[in-house]
Formats: structure tokens, C-alpha cells, sequence
């Protein structure tokens, strides 16, 4: 991480109150969280962002600017991490020619550790809760489900129908057959995924309540109790939150602590509030609910795949269960306004495969479904009341989506990046921000069709006949000069170690192959090996993207980034049509090859140019009032890529980055050669002559 020192920066002291121009506090989700493990799993990527924002030199930074941390104290009754960060003041359009400023930000970042603040409940009780609370959960995730894979593959056949020609990127009849393949595919993608989880609850549902008296056989303690104490510890804190009261108190008691903290940090300043999964449930019933936000000068809540229309409020018995937070919000912000005080905003960031947070945050499923709509293709029969909704892309994995927006750096942590640093920092032309998010779209959904891709190939190569004699022959020959190894030694026997391998290799045919137990084997450690190198090869596009501060030029990027892709996609293709002939009987004849070929080759073809064609997704501005004008409102025109690639804007900013290159070493120079034009500039020889 890049953190510019500053001359005469002293050595860590204690925080003096009122001296800081924010405060962010970060609240962590369910599970158990060690003392500044949330701190650290933001305030790292944070300040590194902010440290690179800083020192960007197209706002005119230069080394004197970025991040200096005073203190890191991480083992207090409050962590916390202080630092100051220096950028150039952002410029009056009006006055091109002022000189430049600098503004110099003092930050404080805390955490709210709730986890420990509560007694929890007992695996019985657990376990018990858990049933209804399951298929709540998964309503909740195959409605999510059916927006992103079905919803917004129709919404996009039907805008690309109507839209002009200019506007496509392929001819009408091409847009068209890529567009009802997505459809097609995704729904019965859809299918499937709705079938595995309905199963998947249909089993778990008698499981869930014997799991705990089950603890009290011997051999099933010593097997699971390891695995229910984790899941317990996991999903006990939710329990909590939902079915007891005092507990719930108690969470939200901590919250209020490190806001009263944090007011005394800043004194007149601002205090941004920070929440994830569970947290952004528990923060947002106590800062609208049981706080007034202006009493700790909070001025911004984010939350990030939260929990709060899954978990809502706490159940009281006797009460009704409805939860309202987003009427809940406005109405307080209307208090607020009535009495002089400034308001709260509020930003929402859900990735499209989260199964947690599930979408907007609403009142009600209708208003929902408008919000989703309107992050892709708003229309004013989309405006519906909420607050300002970021989809994003994570992983494009549903297994990983929830847990790493801390590291998703474009479209999560440098807008929290922005929001504290002030109005004072220089913004983003529209252009050039479209063109990041967008490629961080086509990047992430790169990264997903080639996991699926990677496990496609893994699950069948192993199986084909070639390639199962090849695998067993492999595993003989390691386990044999494993053995040969083993007896160079004098006294010890190799034999076994050539044995070994047995249960893997089917000796039954000529040439050996692999058993059933094999096949899975190899199938697990090939797909642990493609998926490996595709996480690579995705982290190395990515960074060209977030962190190179001369990137390539978009097109470029696309083509060199398409390439791995294509492979992975490829090379599924091949396997499957390799799986037709090797297991199809009785054999096909050429006909049926050639067509099976065809059509593997369209599918092929239409997953390697999906994410070009697929939509991103657009903020949704806030929305408090239903008089048909949006808090902030949304450019007149929606933006796409080639516009954006030809705008001025990012023209300018492009030939203002390579101008300011400056390569060190062989493959630095010869990159910049290459793919930005640049030549290296002529070395000035000192004059010999003596001016007196």
C-alpha cells in the first residue's frame, strides 16, 4: 500500500477531540468478528484508494499530497485509525487560471464491534429459528435470481428492439440473436438454480431441528459438532437480533457508543456511519429509529450488502413485524429539515449476486421490483421512493458476492472515498467514470463465464477416454517415482507408495483409466487449477483498470482482455463436443456431429461477447418524495460506450495521463512504447558555459 510520508509527521499519540473533519465508524455483520477485523478489512482498502486519489497528477497532485497515518490502534476498547490526507482543491470552472490550493483532511475511522455484546442463544433454539428463516431466505434469493438472470435479459431484448439503430452495437438481426440466446440460456440457467434450491430447503427443513438433539451421539458430536458450532456462531446472531429484544438492544447500544465518539472526534465536523449485512440492520434501526442522526452530526449512512428488508426489526410478541426504514428515513430527515437540522443521505451498494441483501432497500416488494428496473433501464413509471441504489459487481459469484465489497475498488470504496473527502476534491467527468464502471462490469462478468467455463471443462475432461488414460497413466508415473525414490533408501520399500494410487486407476481396461473416485479427484484438483489462474489473470485486467495511472485505451483493453475468455470458453466447447462423441450411444452419425458442432460454436461464440453486449447498471438517485423529481437527478441521456470513448473528456484525460508517463525499467518502457506512443524524451546537456 502507498502511503505518503510527510516531513515532520510525529509519532502516534491519542485522538484529541474536535480536531478531525470526519469520522467514518464501520460496523462489521453477522458472525463472530475479532477486536479490528472490520477496522482493518476497510481502513486498509480506504485509505489506500484515498492515498491514490490524492496523489493522482491529472488534478494537479503531485508528491507532496496522499495519506499520512498519525495512529493505528488496534488493540484499544476502540480501535481506531487516524490520518490526514492533502489533495489539490478541487478548481472553480469559472476561474480556470486561480492558483492552486491545497485542502489538508483529518480522519478518524472506528469501529462498532457488536458481536461480543450479547449473550447468544442456545444451538436448539438456533436450529429451531432457522426453518422459517431459510425459506425466507431463499424466496428472497431466487426472486433476486429471477431479476438478474431472466428479468434484465428480457428488459434488454425489448430496449435493444426499440432503441435506434445508431445505439447497437452489432446490426439489428446480430443484437437481436444475441439477445434471445441470453434470454434463452439464462432462464434455463434459472431453472436450475431454482430447482437445487428448493431441494436444497426441502431436505435442510426436517434436518434443521434434529441437528442439536443429534449432538448427543457420540460419533455424530466428534464428526459435526465442529461444523454446527461454526454455523451456529454464523446465523446465532441473527437469531438474536430477530427473537430477542435485550440482545438486539444491546447490538444497537454499541453503535450509539462509537457515534458519540465520533461526534466528540469531529466536534462541528461530519460523521459518516458504515455498515455491512447484519450491521447495515442494526445501524439503520438505531441512527432512524431510537437517534437523531443530527445529535451526532452523521450526514451520510452507507450500507453494503445489507440485511435490512431480510432481517428488519427485532419480533416482539404481540407486536406487529412490520418494518418500514426507508419511510422511517424520510420521515426523519422531514423532522430534521422542519427543525433547521441537515439531513441524512443514504447509499445502498448490492451486488447483483448477493443473496443477502437481495436488491434495493424498499418498503415494499413493488417498490422493489421499480428500483431494480430503474438501476438498468429507468423509465418514470420506475421512480419509486428509497435511497440511492449502487448495483454492483463483485465476483459474479453468488458463494463469494456478499463477503468482498471492501474489494470491489470502483464501484464501493472510491465513491466512501469521495463522500469523505468532501465537496473540496476534484470530481470524475461523467464519461470518464461510465467507462470505469463499465469495464469493471465486463471484467467481473468475464471472471464468472470463465469459472463456469473452468468447471465445465473440469467436470468432463477427466471423464473422456483419452484423457482418463492420460490422468491414470499421470498418477501411476508420480506414485512409481515417488516409490523408486522411496528405495533408494536402504531398508525402506517403495512398493507401497506405486499402490497407492490404486483406488484411483480402473487397471480393468487397456489402457488403464480412471475410477469413478479418480475422475472426481481430478476433476477437483483441475478445477481448483483453472479457476486459480483465471483469479489471476482477472486480478492483472483488473488492476490495468483500477490502478494503473496510465490504462490502456478502451479498445485495446477489450480485445487483450477478451483473449483469456475466449480460451477458458473455447476450450469448454471442445470438451463438451469431445463428451458427445466419446459418450453418445450408439456413435452419432457426421450429420448429427456437425450439427452438435454448430451449435456448440453459437453458444460458444455468444458467451464470449456476452459481457460487450450485457447492460450495466446506473446509480439510482434518492428518492424522498413521489412529485416525480429524483433528489439528484439523473443525466438526460443514457450514456454508452463508444460516446464515451469519444468524448472529449476522456480524450483529454487520456492524453494528459500519457504525458505525464514516466517508465522505469525494460518492460515498463516497453509497454509505454507500444501501447501509448510514447518516446523517450531528449536528454538536456548541461551548458558549459559560465553565466557570471
Amino acid at each position: 500500500m502507498l502511503i505518503a510520508q510527510q516531513a515532520g509527521s510525529e509519532s502516534a499519540k491519542a485522538p484529541e477531540d474536535g480536531t478531525f473533519d470526519v469520522a467514518f465508524v464501520v460496523v462489521h455483520g453477522m458472525g463472530n468478528a475479532f477486536k479490528s477485523q472490520i477496522l482493518l478489512e476497510w481502513a486498509e482498502p480506504i485509505l489506500e484508494r484515498m492515498d491514490w486519489v490524492a496523489r493522482d497528477r491529472v488534478i494537479g497532485a503531485d508528491e507532496t499530497h496522499g495519506v499520512t497515518i498519525h495512529d493505528s490502534d488496534l488493540s484499544g476498547d476502540l480501535p481506531m485509525v487516524t490520518a490526514t490526507v492533502r489533495f489539490p482543491k478541487r478548481r472553480d470552472p469559472a476561474v480556470p487560471d486561480a492558483p492552486g490550493e491545497t485542502v489538508e483532511r483529518k480522519v478518524a475511522i472506528l469501529e462498532a464491534r457488536w458481536s461480543e455484546s450479547f449473550v447468544p442463544m442456545t444451538r436448539a433454539q438456533v436450529f429451531r429459528w432457522a426453518v422459517p428463516f431459510m425459506w425466507r431466505a431463499i424466496t428472497r434469493t431466487l426472486d433476486l435470481f429471477w431479476n438478474t438472470m431472466v428479468v434484465l435479459s428480457w428488459l434488454t431484448l425489448v430496449h435493444h428492439l426499440g432503441a435506434p439503430r445508431a445505439t447497437l452495437l452489432l446490426p439489428r438481426t446480430l443484437n437481436f440473436l444475441v439477445d434471445a440466446i441470453r434470454l434463452v440460456v439464462s432462464t434455463i440457467a434459472f431453472v436450475v438454480v431454482w430447482v437445487f434450491l428448493v431441494l436444497l430447503g426441502v431436505v435442510l427443513t426436517p434436518i434443521l431441528p434434529l441437528l442439536s438433539p443429534l449432538l448427543l451421539i457420540p460419533w455424530f458430536k466428534d464428526v459435526a459438532q465442529g461444523v454446527l458450532d461454526g454455523l451456529v456462531e454464523s446465523i446465532g446472531d441473527v437469531a438474536s437480533w430477530k427473537e430477542r429484544p435485550v440482545r438486539a438492544s444491546a447490538m444497537r447500544l454499541v453503535v450509539r457508543d462509537a457515534l458519540a465518539r465520533a461526534k466528540e472526534l469531529v466536534g462541528d465536523g461530519d460523521v459518516h456511519l458504515f455498515a455491512h449485512s447484519q450491521g447495515a440492520a442494526v445501524a439503520t434501526f438505531a441512527l432512524f429509529e431510537e437517534l437523531d442522526p443530527a445529535e451526532f452530526n452523521v450526514r451520510r449512512l452507507t450500507t453494503v450488502g445489507a440485511a435490512v428488508v431480510l432481517l428488519g426489526r427485532e419480533k416482539w410478541q404481540g407486536r406487529k413485524d412490520a418494518y418500514t426504514p426507508v419511510k422511517t428515513w424520510i420521515d426523519r430527515n422531514a423532522a430534521n429539515r422542519k427543525a433547521g437540522k441537515p439531513h441524512v443521505a443514504w447509499s445502498n451498494h448490492w451486488a447483483i449476486w448477493d443473496p443477502f441483501s437481495a436488491g434495493p432497500i424498499t418498503d415494499t416488494k413493488a417498490e422493489a421490483r421499480k428500483r431494480w428496473q430503474a438501476a438498468y433501464f429507468p423509465t418514470p413509471e420506475t421512480v419509486a421512493l428509497g435511497p440511492e441504489e449502487h448495483a454492483v459487481h463483485n465476483t459474479s459469484q453468488p458463494w463469494l458476492d456478499h463477503g468482498v465489497y471492501f474489494a470491489n475498488t470502483v464501484q464501493v470504496v472510491e465513491p466512501t472515498v469521495r463522500h469523505l473527502l468532501g465537496p473540496d476534491f476534484p470530481t470524475v467527468s461523467e464519461p470518464v467514470d461510465y467507462i470505469r464502471n463499465r469495464l469493471v462490469v465486463i471484467d467481473k462478468k468475464s471472471l464468472g463465464l470463465s469459472t463456469i467455463a473452468a468447471l465445465v471443462i473440469a467436470a468432463i475432461l477427466p471423464g473422456l477416454s483419452g484423457a482418463s488414460a492420460f490422468f491414470a497413466w499421470f498418477l501411476q508415473a508420480v506414485a512409481d517415482g515417488i516409490g523408486w525414490v522411496i528405495a533408494l533408501v536402504p531398508g525402506l520399500d517403495g512398493s507401497a507408495a506405486s499402490g497407492s494410487v490404486a483406488l484411483l486407476i480402473d487397471s480393468g481396461g487397456t489402457p488403464p483409466r480412471l475410477s469413478p473416485i479418480g475422475w472426481i479427484v481430478a476433476s477437483a484438483l483441475v478445477a481448483a487449477l483453472l479457476i486459480w489462474l483465471n483469479q489471476l489473470m482477472q486480478k492483472q485486467t483488473e488492476r490495468s483498470i483500477v490502478w494503473d495511472r496510465c490504462p490502456l485505451d478502451v479498445r485495446t483493453w477489450l480485445v487483450l482482455t477478451a483473449i483469456p475468455r475466449a480460451l477458458y470458453v473455447l476450450g469448454a466447447a471442445v470438451v463438451v463436443w469431445f463428451a458427445i462423441l466419446d459418450w453418445w450411444e450408439p456413435q452419432p452419425d457426421t450429420a448429427w456431429l456437425v450439427v452438435s458442432a454448430v451449435l456448440i460454436a453459437i453458444v460458444a461464440a455468444f458467451v464470449i461477447v456476452e459481457p460487450r453486449f450485457s447492460p450495466a447498471p446506473r446509480v439510482v438517485p434518492e428518492q424522498e418524495t413521489l412529485d416525480g423529481r429524483a433528489t439528484v437527478v439523473p443525466p438526460t441521456e443514457r450514456m454508452r460506450l463508444g460516446l464515451a470513448i469519444a468524448s472529449d473528456d476522456y480524450q483529454r484525460e487520456l492524453a494528459e495521463r500519457r504525458a505525464n508517463l514516466a517508465p522505469e525499467g525494460a518492460w515498463a518502457t516497453w509497454w509505454a512504447k507500444h501501447f501509448h506512443g510514447w518516446t523517450p524524451q531528449p536528454v538536456r546537456e548541461a551548458s558549459d558555459t559560465t553565466v557570471i
